[in-house]
């Protein structure tokens, strides 16, 4: 992956927004602009594009999601309890063999659980001159509204492929307050959140991935010890605490 420069180059006549004085509003113009809020329309209120993982524990759902924008190309930037950042250059410029952003597409997860599952609400904001004094961000949530729908119905579709989906009777969940015996239900494999972590330092220390999933052995608050496999038969065991990793022997 090619380093990113979050340094704004120097452009000619512009200064910082934060050097404009702001207009500040008097007595009237407050009660105004609150009268404003309060007025406004519901669908200014309506939630965001959102989707529920039938099934799926808090865990889950965020471990899923990451994987999954991770292998559409995604750059995680953070991954907390109960959400994740992902983010896509959008605009940039190459200098002497370092790729300037000029202006990138956050996407932002929250994972709230529910009694039938999990549920995937996604928030989109456009960046420009990340990282710099000029930073600007613009919420596009209604802009893209669409592509974020079609990117959750993708996720739910990818969920039920993997663990069944309860609504057609799938024995891989039973529906809720049906619980098969422990003995018979199936173990779907455990990733983690920071699998991809994981991998990517097993990269880094000359393992060839296979097609064999990352196994996530054991985790904590805030640690995750995965088993990596590669190609040439051996394993490596790597411990992640907040996205940082080292081996295990």
């Amino acid at each position: 992956m090619r380093t990113i420069d979050r340094r704004a180059p120097a452009r000619s006549g512009d200064q910082p927004l934060a050097n404009h004085p702001r207009p500040r509003l008097g007595l009237q113009g407050r009660l105004l602009a609150l009268l404003l809020l309060i007025l406004q329309p519901n669908w200014t209120f309506a939630s965001p594009p959102n989707v529920l993982l039938f099934g799926a524990n808090l865990s889950d759902a965020r471990s899923f999601a990451v994987e999954n924008a991770t292998s559409r190309g995604w750059r995680i930037l953070t991954v907390a309890s109960t959400s994740a950042t992902f983010e896509q250059l959008l605009d940039g410029d190459e200098e002497e063999g370092v790729l300037v952003a000029e202006r990138t597409l956050r996407v932002f997860a929250d994972f709230s659980e529910e009694a039938d599952g999990s549920r995937v609400s996604l928030r989109a904001e456009e960046v420009e001159w990340p990282g710099t004094e000029d930073e600007w961000r613009t919420d596009v949530t209604e802009r893209y509204s669409d592509n974020l729908l079609r990117a959750l119905a993708s996720l739910r579709g990818k969920w039920e492929a993997r663990h069944g989906d309860p609504a057609m009777g799938s024995t891989a969940a039973p529906p809720v307050g049906h619980l098969a015996p422990e003995s018979t239900q199936p173990s779907a494999p455990r990733i983690g959140a920071w699998a991809y972590v994981a991998e990517r330092y097993a990269l880094g220390r000359g393992c060839e991935l296979t097609d064999r999933a990352t196994r996530l052995e054991s985790s904590g608050q805030d640690w995750e010890q995965h088993r990596v496999f590669c190609r040439d038969g051996s394993d490596i065991l790597v411990q992640c605490r907040y996205g940082d990793c080292a081996a295990r022997h």
